[in-house]
């Protein structure tokens, strides 16, 4: 961390010998710098990790969203299959319901008769 201040602090080590008063205002000065740069340089730090960790739960969220489309999809053509079996049975329902009705116009005689015409 004291890297960016090598200079500085040679130069307050310089100036210590030199005039020890002004050394001591240099001093306070690069001092609260040194915390400005510190509290920067942790900021900078706790910034980079959120962003991985945005860019997890983004690649995350990309993820599930296509999972729930590919299910909605899924459940959809479900819907769809479901729908066209409905619309079948409730058509052969009609027709046999149809069916029906048609023999029970049919008096016994006139079917028996019809039948041991067509043996014929």
């Amino acid at each position: 961390m004291d890297q960016p201040f090598e200079p500085a602090m040679e130069t307050l080590a310089r100036l210590e010998r030199e005039d020890p008063k002004l050394a001591f205002q240099a001093a306070r000065i690069v001092g609260l710098y040194r915390r400005l740069w510190e509290s920067c340089t942790s900021k900078h730090t706790e910034g980079s990790k959120l962003g991985k960790e945005n860019h997890g739960l983004r690649e995350t969220h990309r993820h599930l969203t296509d999972e729930r489309n590919k299910m909605q999809s899924h459940h959809d053509d479900q819907i769809a299959r479901l729908q066209f079996f409905d619309q079948a049975l409730e058509s052969s329902r009609l027709r046999l319901s149809d069916i029906l009705k048609d023999w029970d116009r049919y008096p016994e005689g006139v079917l028996a008769q019809s039948t041991v015409n067509d043996g014929e």
